[in-house]
């Protein structure tokens, strides 16, 4: 089995075409033979918001716009997508937002949505902390769960991998660059865990009203069951990295 994680960074002055390149990237996994694809926290967004309002110019419900497109290349290449979006919820005259991934199965159906529980200061100017459980699914070649970035660092997800001991997690993140061996921490973090590891990052800086300039730490990267990295991608530059695996069970 082929799985795949795409590095990608966003235009925020561009959200339509940042979701095009992200597709055609994705189809370019796919036509490589990728089975799982794994994009990164809020993909096509960008990650810094100054506060709901702004983040409402690009938010979308659930089953919104974006859906639509990412489902429509899952079934075209019958592959599973996990993709990370800012995620809009009205009822009863009140609004929600929430840090959200879709996981998307390869007849293109939603087959989960997961709301970050943890949450990092600069999703405190917009999100609430998720409300649902941690998803464990069952696909054909394995059971799949799935955690966005602050995630890693909430030792309630920790004791959920190590209970779970899924085939695959799909970890959809905006790592900043802190000068840190990011990929020893991730290791480390995932201690007793004995599920491939699939990281699709974004890189490069980002700025916004309200926050400090930022810069993304790229590297994503997968690790197989014993921590052992098996692709990475470098720190700048959107790419596809994939490796072929046995997966696991």
């Amino acid at each position: 089995m082929r799985i795949a994680a795409i590095q990608f960074k966003a235009d925020k002055r561009d959200q339509a075409g940042s979701l095009r390149r992200l597709l055609a990237l994705c189809e370019q996994a796919a036509e490589q033979g990728a089975t799982l694809i794994v994009c990164p926290e809020m993909a096509h967004t960008g990650y810094l918001f100054t506060d709901p309002a702004d983040v409402r110019r690009v938010a979308e419900p659930l089953h919104g716009p974006s859906l639509e497109q990412l489902a429509t290349v899952a079934k075209r290449y019958g592959c599973t997508l996990v993709s990370g979006y800012p995620e809009l919820v009205e009822q009863a005259r009140t609004v929600r937002l929430y840090n959200s991934a879709r996981i998307i199965g390869p007849d293109g159906s939603l087959l989960y949505n997961y709301r970050k529980r943890l949450l990092f200061d600069a999703d405190e100017t917009w999100a609430l902390p998720g409300d649902t459980p941690y998803p464990q699914l069952r696909l054909p070649w394995g059971d799949l769960t799935a955690g966005i970035c602050m995630d890693l660092n909430d030792d309630r997800f920790i004791r959920h991998l190590g209970e779970s001991q899924c085939s695959v997690i799909a970890f959809c993140t905006n790592w900043l660059e802190e000068g840190l061996e990011l990929h020893l921490y991730w290791r480390y973090r995932l201690l007793g865990v004995r599920s491939l590891f699939v990281a699709a990052n974004t890189y490069g800086e980002e700025t916004c009203p309200g926050h400090e300039r930022t810069c993304f730490a790229g590297q994503s990267a997968i690790f197989d069951g014993s921590g052992r990295p098996l692709a990475v991608a470098p720190r700048e530059g959107d790419a596809i990295v994939s490796a072929d695996v046995d997966l696991p069970r």
